[in-house]
């Protein structure tokens, strides 16, 4: 691998810890005002955890790995927005009533991403067309998460292509700013409204083309 992609890579996840960094913050500024915000957010941290580990895997050279978390990280993101925009009162209402089990149930229905993303498309649409063009490239990480065909080739491979680390690392980092857009949506909080335009400008190095809106 040419040493130009090598210091690409270096240089693109010492920016990443950056924007880290400041989403962190905007995270801990964040107080739900209800219910729907106490579980959007709930889920906006456990993106961010997944988008962390990511980062910090690469860092220590454990691939295989960070390529598994994509398919949590993703799916982590698309349910704290469903959650925050899209999801209806019953489902909420189920979502936080206790259930009685000697096994863990969830006192819910999962609902799928494949509908998560339709009620989105509905409700949301600018965000689901980025969303729906994540999907596709996410889709492959299934084999990495369950052990299949793609994980075994990458433990057999020399070393990944780092082409493809830097395109994942750029997506995880656009994800970034829709978990806080939907952070700042949930916690209903307009003093936070400015804080996305600068992560917009702060950051938009690291990440791919910045969708028009949000």
């Amino acid at each position: 691998m040419s040493g130009g992609v090598d210091e690409a890579l270096r240089k693109l996840l010492g920016a990443s810890e950056s924007l880290d960094e400041d989403l962190g913050k905007l995270l801990r500024k964040c107080r739900p005002t209800d219910r729907r915000g106490l579980i959007g957010l709930a889920l906006c941290g456990a993106a961010y955890e997944h988008a962390v580990s990511q980062r910090l895997l690469l860092e220590a050279g454990l691939t295989g790995t960070a390529l598994a978390l994509c398919r949590l990280h993703f799916e982590a993101v698309v349910r704290a927005v469903w959650t925050i925009q899209c999801a209806n009162d019953a489902w909420l209402e189920d979502f936080t009533t206790p259930v009685e089990a000697a096994e863990h149930r969830e006192p819910a229905s999962q609902v799928a991403v494949g509908r998560m993303l339709d009620h989105i498309e509905r409700d949301v649409p600018h965000v689901a067309e980025q969303f729906r063009l994540l999907a596709s490239t996410i889709k492959a990480m299934h084999s990495f998460v369950h052990s299949g065909s793609l994980a075994v080739v990458h433990s057999l491979m020399p070393e990944y292509p780092q082409e493809k680390l830097i395109a994942m690392l750029m997506n995880r980092n656009l994800l970034h700013l829709y978990v806080a857009n939907a952070c700042i949506i949930a916690a209903q909080d307009p003093n936070l409204v400015p804080r996305m335009r600068l992560l917009r400008e702060k950051h938009a190095n690291c990440m791919p083309s910045l969708p028009s809106k949000l």
